[in-house]
Parts: C-alpha cells; sequence; structure tokens
C-alpha cells in the first residue's frame, strides 16, 4: 500500500517547501549580483558558509546556484569556488565569423558511423577526416565545431590555427583541394543539455543548455560535400536566419 492522503500531503508541502526554499535563495544572490553588491569577477564565499548564512542545507544551496550558473550569472571552476561571471560577449550563428575569437583545429580519420553516415549519406565505416574547431575567447572556450568530410570527396589535414569557428575555412579549402564549391547547406538547430564531452570541451555546467547546429554543405547538384556539428552556449548564443524573397514574385 501507498502512503495514506494525509502522509502524501505532507510529502507535497515538504517538496514545496524544498523548491521554494532554494529559488528564494537564488532570487536573493541574484538580487545582489544584479544591484552590483556583488561585481563581476567576485568569488562568493565557500558554500559551507554560503549555506550557514542562509539556514540551508549545502545540497539546497547547490540547487540555487545550479539555476544561477544556468542563467549566466555565475561560474564554478574546480577547486577555486564559485564566482560572479563577467556578462559574456554574444556569439551569433553563423553572422559571426568569429571576431574576438582564437579557433584551434584538430584533424583526425575515423571509420562514419551514427549521425555522420546519415549526414553524409555514406555507409557505416566509410573513412572520414574529423576537422575539430574549438574556440576560445581569452583562456574561455567559446563554441566547438566537428566539420566532417568524407575521403571520397578530399583528405588532408588544417593547420593548428584556423579561421572560423565554424569551419568555413575547412570548406574553402575543400574547394580548393577538388574545385568542388558549396553553394548551399541546409541548418537544423536544436536547444538541448550538453554532452559530458561539451561539458568538459565547453567548461560548462551540466544543466547549462546548448544551441546544437546540424549543418549539411552540399553542390549544386546536390552532392553532400561535408556535414557538420556546431554546439553553442546557450546563455551567451542567437541564432540569425535569413531568408531571401525573389522580388519579382512579391511584385506580382
Amino acid at each position: 500500500m501507498g502512503p495514506a492522503p494525509q502522509d502524501r500531503n505532507r510529502q507535497n508541502v515538504g517538496l514545496r517547501a524544498m523548491t521554494a526554499r532554494h529559488q528564494q535563495v537564488a532570487e536573493d544572490l541574484r538580487r545582489l549580483i544584479t544591484s552590483g553588491e556583488l561585481v563581476a569577477g567576485e568569488r562568493l564565499i565557500p558554500e559551507s558558509r554560503l549555506a550557514r548564512h542562509y539556514r540551508v542545507s549545502v545540497p539546497t544551496l547547490r540547487e540555487a546556484l545550479e539555476l544561477l550558473r544556468a542563467e549566466g550569472l555565475i561560474d564554478k571552476f574546480q577547486g577555486r569556488g564559485n564566482f560572479v561571471r563577467r556578462p559574456p560577449e554574444r556569439l551569433v550563428y553563423p553572422a559571426s565569423q568569429g571576431a574576438g575569437l582564437h579557433v584551434i583545429v584538430s584533424s583526425a580519420d575515423i571509420a562514419a558511423t551514427g549521425a555522420v553516415c546519415t549526414g553524409l549519406r555514406v555507409p557505416a565505416d566509410a573513412p572520414v577526416t574529423d576537422h575539430v574547431c574549438l574556440s576560445h575567447r581569452g583562456d574561455s572556450p567559446q563554441t566547438i565545431a566537428h566539420v566532417y568530410v568524407p575521403h571520397g570527396v578530399a583528405r588532408f589535414t588544417m593547420p593548428h590555427i584556423g579561421v572560423s569557428p565554424w569551419g568555413d575555412d575547412i570548406l574553402r579549402r575543400v574547394a580548393d583541394e577538388t574545385g568542388v564549391s558549396v553553394v548551399s547547406s541546409t541548418d537544423q538547430v536544436t536547444a538541448r543539455f550538453p554532452t559530458g564531452a561539451e561539458v568538459q570541451s565547453l567548461r560548462l555546467g551540466p544543466k547549462v543548455p546548448v544551441l546544437a547546429v546540424e549543418r549539411i554543405s552540399a553542390t549544386s547538384d546536390g552532392a553532400i560535400v561535408a556535414y557538420s556539428t556546431l554546439v553553442l552556449p546557450g546563455d551567451r548564443s542567437e541564432v540569425v536566419l535569413t531568408s531571401l524573397t525573389d522580388q519579382r514574385e512579391a511584385r506580382v
């Protein structure tokens, strides 16, 4: 038998109180940050002391801090503590060509699996080069992109320092190597939570959402040149969509 109705009501009240309490703590810290009483770059007092200050348990305090991390108000660094976050510069895809970003590129030959097979329309285990572009602003990672190019299209290794955080210079290299140019791309944007690898690469909290872009680049006859995955932190990124209208039709 389950708990009696009275017991269930007490449990529900307790759960609501717990939720309300961590939200109250988050609201007070949010007020201190937005008012400037806690300034950008300032380190918060240790979590155990902060929990005592608010008269809550450490787990409840951490729930409050996780809310603020998801809102982009604080950062947590392993072994250093929680810091009021400096206002991040916005990232705009695809309008931003990486102004102020330093792009590190690595290339590795892999066997296609899963989404890579689907995106490139190649069979499982087909040889593909995975070009990884990790962009930084200062010492802070900003975006990560994987650009997959089938060996049947081209095979090369990129310089260690890249130009575009989205891998546009890789597509230009494909054109230089083969004479094949990308004339169209299809982007699918999804908001989701980051994978473990993305949390580590971008130094994100596991509950900070990301914008994940899947991009398929093709030639004029529809042949696929590359399949790309681009991941941007959702708390400081935006996607700009541009539609072109045939003015002749618009005037009819």
